[in-house]
């Protein structure tokens, strides 16, 4: 795993994956309180601590499927294939998140998330204090995403989950934000561009998010001692472009340039708002059926 030891245990995925490094900033976030005066406040008037999470169902295949944090069903009906649900109070914390495909009540999918009371950054002589989780206050996306392969660590786990933390600060006047992943297990890596040529997003793996911050380990398995531009907004970051109504966009090959087919002109006329926040994904199967799926959603409190 070259990428910064994501967030949940998916080991056995052979894309390199995004680390939650968002845990650090709890101590600016949530109000300090002394324990007296916790003690002393009626649980009725205490906030709420759960962790906002948008669940999306980005698998290549076609079935609907349930979010459970623990045993707790998340969602009130079925997540359709390659659709998102509003941001939902789940767990926050140290959270097992798990996925049932249909009115099966297996698990296609789980993996805990979480385990750390703080963050340590992982340097070349010391290793990450601990998988962080979802962090109450904050908003987060879950997404379901197909497995490259099975996986020997895990066989139970058919399918992958994704967490990742959004910014969901406004854009600039004029300026609408979007950022890209890649979840198809068969495909390039990609490039996003407008069929003007304009570059989004570049070189983009599987399992991947556009310019996220990767981490790259030495020979010995060792990190940098020192990580430049690392923040929990670097995780599945976000880009900022002009807002506008018909504009078109195209998924190439980063290594050969080649145009990569998507399903019914997904990527044409397509409408940023100014001042929205978008996540385009790509999911399906080139081998099997000629062309990727890509799917655009809107990220509002």
């Amino acid at each position: 795993m070259k990428f910064l030891k994501n967030i949940h245990q998916l080991k056995e995925l052979t894309f390199t994956h995004t680390l939650v490094l968002a845990a650090w900033v709890l101590v600016a976030i949530l109000p300090s309180c002394k324990k007296t005066e916790y003690l002393d406040t009626d649980n009725a008037d205490r906030e709420p601590l759960s962790a906002k999470v948008k669940l999306v169902n980005a698998l290549s295949i076609t079935a609907p499927v349930n979010f459970l944090d623990f045993t707790r069903q998340i969602n009130t009906t079925l997540v359709a294939h390659n659709v998102a649900t509003a941001y939902l109070d789940t767990q926050f914390g140290k959270v097992q998140y798990n996925t049932t495909e249909g009115s099966n009540t297996s698990y296609k999918s789980s993996y805990i998330f979480g385990g750390a009371t703080s963050f340590a950054q992982e340097t070349d002589k010391a290793s990450f204090a601990g998988p962080n989780g979802p962090i109450a206050g904050y908003y987060h996306t879950l997404f379901t995403v197909a497995k490259r392969r099975p996986s020997k660590l895990n066989p139970g786990n058919r399918d992958s989950l994704v967490l990742v933390y959004d910014d969901l600060t406004a854009p600039a006047a004029g300026k609408a934000k979007i950022r890209f992943a890649n979840f198809a297990p068969d495909a390039p890596n990609l490039d996003l561009k407008t069929t003007a040529g304009t570059s989004w997003f570049a070189n983009v793996a599987y399992g991947n998010f556009g310019d996220q911050v990767q981490l790259t380990y030495d020979a010995s398995g060792k990190a940098p001692a020192t990580i430049a531009g690392l923040s929990w907004k670097t995780l599945g970051p976000f880009k900022e472009v002009a807002a506008g109504a018909a504009q078109n966009l195209e998924l190439r090959n980063n290594s050969t340039g080649a145009i990569v087919p998507v399903k019914t002109a997904a990527l044409s006329n397509l409408s940023f708002e100014e001042g929205k926040i978008y996540t385009l994904f790509i999911n399906g199967n080139l081998t099997t059926d000629a062309a990727l799926q890509a799917t655009l959603i809107v990220h509002t409190k």
